[in-house]
């Protein structure tokens, strides 16, 4: 071979050796601190890069197409790279989408920030105490007793039910709660029906609280509260939120979101907390969100507006109609999907398995040390360019004989 070749075959291992190192370093790990942080933006890798067949992510394109999943985006991100990232609807990366209950752990997450910051004294504090000016009916010993973290963990005691009639319907309390003069003074009217902390009932008006109780004591909407201590932080400037009659955000629902963005809230938690250097939730508060304070039914938990999964150690923020994010610890590797899913025709934890994780399990290591690497890379590379210029060279000495 010609030394000039030799010497460019020699240059690309070289190069591609040093541009392997860090990626091949995350290989097969668990929870790293990422390499980079996706403040501007997500980077993307090659799967098997991250330690995930790519064949197999293919299947996962495959069948949500032939099954016409009503799918309006899906991400995995593993070890902080998109290593697959789908739109098979009408949104697009740029397009934010409604996160429903989703929207309930980004409230979770403010309560936290809240707390540190100094705003409000502890998860134990009473509610009425944080509402000191108003008036409250149907006050009894059980109300007063009734703290944040009774709120957090869905067991404040309120009488509450908004799953035996459609969100449509005017008797659901939920759809009450949206269509009264005052939706705070609503939730703290509400009679109460058990003792706070023992028993469990999904309550989306319990977060819509917490939102009044960020507004109460910091003077700040959880929207522009978010954007001071946590989205402007991630870099997260494509935000709606709906918002009550009084002007309050709605904690429980109504947050919009990029899902590249709702893949930033997951890695903050992935990575405890932690941005760039920056504790922007305290670390202790990642850990309480997902420890099961209730069991709402086998299997799963609930902690401070998170969902927990035991049997993987997965913990999901989700969302009706099927927005979830969920965050994988043991694979540190996080899914976000949105959809229009209305008739429940996506099974979530099977796409995860069956698809997601198997490219975990499928995938075959390519070769374990930075320059073998980058030897087979750069052969792959430069194979072509010798050809191409070997056929170049031969077609210049025939035209200059």
């Amino acid at each position: 071979m010609n030394p000039r070749w030799w010497f460019l075959l020699l240059l690309s291992i070289t190069l591609t050796s040093v541009w392997v190192i860090p990626h091949t370093s995350t290989l097969n790990s668990s929870q790293l601190t990422p390499d980079y942080w996706p403040t501007d933006d997500w980077r993307l890798s090659a799967p098997e890069l991250q330690g995930m067949s790519s064949a197999v992510l293919q299947e996962l394109h495959a069948f949500t197409r032939s099954h016409n999943l009503p799918l309006d985006s899906y991400l995995v991100i593993r070890h902080g790279y998109i290593v697959y990232e789908d739109y098979p609807g009408s949104y697009d990366v740029n397009d934010y989408h409604i996160l429903h209950s989703v929207t309930k752990s980004f409230t979770s997450a403010l309560i936290g920030i809240a707390i540190d910051e100094g705003y409000i004294p502890s998860v134990d504090t009473t509610v009425i105490s944080l509402f000191p000016d108003q008036a409250i009916a149907n006050l009894d010993g059980r109300k007063q007793r009734m703290t944040v973290e009774h709120l957090l963990n869905m067991q404040a005691g309120i009488e509450w039910d908004e799953w035996t009639y459609p969100y449509s319907d005017g008797r659901n309390d939920l759809v009450q709660m949206i269509y009264s003069t005052d939706c705070i003074q609503f939730m703290l009217d509400r009679p109460m029906a058990a003792e706070p902390g023992t028993t469990w009932v999904y309550n989306t008006g319990a977060s819509h609280l917490l939102a009044g109780i960020i507004r109460e004591t910091s003077g700040q909407i959880p929207l522009e509260f978010a954007f001071d201590h946590l989205f402007g932080p991630l870099g997260i400037s494509q935000v709606f939120w709906t918002r009550d009659r009084n002007g309050l955000n709605f904690g429980g629902s109504e947050l919009h979101l990029r899902p590249r963005d709702m893949a930033k809230f997951g890695l903050l938690y992935l990575n405890d907390g932690e941005w760039d250097g920056t504790q922007i939730i305290p670390t202790d508060w990642v850990d309480e969100s997902q420890r099961s304070a209730a069991m709402p039914w086998s299997g799963t938990g609930y902690g401070y507006q998170w969902w927990k999964q035991l049997s993987t150690g997965t913990f999901e923020a989700r969302g009706l109609n099927s927005q979830w994010i969920i965050v994988h610890p043991e694979y540190d590797l996080i899914i976000v999907q949105t959809a229009s899913d209305y008739d429940g025709e996506i099974n979530v934890f099977g796409l995860v398995q069956d698809y997601v994780i198997r490219a975990i399990e499928e995938f075959t290591p390519i070769p374990t040390t930075p320059l073998a690497l980058g030897i087979v890379l750069s052969i792959v590379i430069m194979v072509p360019v010798v050809v191409v210029g070997v056929y170049f060279l031969q077609k210049r000495r025939i035209s200059s004989a």
